[in-house]
């Protein structure tokens, strides 16, 4: 990459973590009303199928700032983004209220590096103005209004990896009548649920998890806002995505717990604003993956990635997308996702049919051998070029593996 393949606007990059693409109205949530998460979807391309790599956010945020999946071994340090950015240019400013993020390798090509204060509660703040993730949109919005331009502004948010913080009545609007009143804890969960568990108690998590997407969307409002009033629209493209999600209780799991693969954890939302709202109320199915952020702001002028985004050119990537964690592997295709985990006489594999089984509740492996045998065939070659750096070369897929309708 050179600096000159850096694009001259400017761009915001919104990292909420451990917010999962399930919660959002955009991708399908009708229950939990996301208004400022829909009015950035009208006028963005929205990213249909992103799946997590990892859900280490240090090896995440290696793709997202060098462009290199989890499964590629971590050798000499390449250029980050922000390295690019400078190099081009672009005052490259990064705001985060975790304080792992800017101690990262590739966070020191950020010439503005600002950790803001831990503003951790015990209890739930009496008005939306007392969070820790207003405290976070807050400063965030007064960066934005002092940047340079033309710049490369990186905002993460500890979003539910932080407090639980939101007032109580953002977590009351969604119990029913007859519901248990939601907890008041304020430190996220993370447990397994026992076999049999009391669904009132998983109620309860649900609807604080909501109570916090819900204060996120009136926070991401302030920043669309200060965009507007600013008329930096018209010159920015702004990025919104999370790099991995937060179980609520599929397959029993409440939080990050033992970091599972499975779609709760690895589906993100990703929405890309360009300027003047250009191509708005666009979908793609393209299965992506985190280090395509890195693709679509480091060649921004040239990526075949942008114009497969934006209509201008057919899809010609390799359509899938591999994860890995502590013993696992996972791989998704338009048509199928495969999990792999250990078992007592060797790998086990689950197999859920995409897209109708959004939530993998419907385990098929008995009944579709052949498909489990190219799945794993398929991940054990993207694990093999991904080691080699030649993960451009990976053949097409098999048509089973693509084919929704079968």
């Amino acid at each position: 990459m050179t600096a000159t393949e850096v694009p001259g606007r400017s761009a915001i990059v919104l990292v909420i973590d451990r917010l999962g693409a399930g919660w959002l109205g955009p991708y399908g949530n009708s229950w939990l009303d996301t208004p400022n998460f829909n009015r950035l979807a009208a006028r963005s391309v929205l990213c249909d199928t992103v799946i997590a790599d990892t859900a280490d956010l240090a090896v995440g945020y290696r793709g997202f700032w060098t462009g290199q999946h989890a499964m590629q071994p971590d050798g000499a340090r390449l250029p980050s983004l922000a390295d690019a950015a400078s190099a081009a240019g672009l005052h490259a400013a990064l705001v985060t209220d975790d304080p792992h993020i800017v101690v990262y390798p590739q966070a020191a090509g950020f010439g503005q590096r600002q950790l803001l204060p831990d503003l951790s509660r015990r209890t739930a703040a009496e008005a939306i103005e007392q969070t820790a993730l207003y405290s976070f949109f807050d400063a965030a919005r007064t960066a934005l209004q002092e940047q340079k331009r033309p710049f490369l502004l990186w905002l993460h948010a500890r979003g539910m990896t932080g407090p639980w913080d939101a007032p109580l009545e953002l977590r009351y609007q969604f119990a029913d009548e007859e519901d248990p009143d939601p907890p008041s804890f304020v430190q996220p969960p993370n447990l397994l649920l026992p076999q049999g568990f009391d669904p009132d108690q998983l109620l309860g998590f649900v609807h604080a998890y909501a109570g916090q997407v819900a204060l996120a969307d009136m926070c991401l409002g302030m920043l669309l806002d200060c965009l507007a009033d600013h008329s930096l629209a018209s010159e920015t493209t702004l990025i919104v995505t999370s790099p991995r999600g937060y179980p609520l209780g599929e397959h029993r799991r409440i939080g990050p717990c033992d970091e599972a693969l499975y779609g709760e954890l690895l589906h993100v939302p990703l929405m890309v604003q360009f300027p003047d709202y250009a191509h708005a109320l666009t979908r793609t199915g393209r299965i992506m993956q985190p280090g395509d952020v890195y693709s679509l702001l480091a060649n921004a002028q040239t990526s075949s990635l942008v114009r497969e985004l934006t209509g201008s050119e057919p899809t010609t990537a390799h359509n899938l997308a591999c994860a890995t964690g502590p013993d696992q592997r996972a791989i998704r295709t338009p048509a199928w996702f495969l999990r792999e985990s250990p078992g007592e006489e060797g790998p086990r594999r689950e197999l859920f049919a995409k897209p109708d089984d959004r939530w993998e509740a419907n385990e098929v492996s008995s009944r579709c051998g052949d498909v489990v045998e190219l799945l794993a065939a398929e991940l054990d070659r993207f694990e093999a070029v991904a080691r080699e750096g030649r993960l451009s070369e990976i053949p097409p897929l098999a048509e089973l593996l693509c084919d929704v309708w079968r």
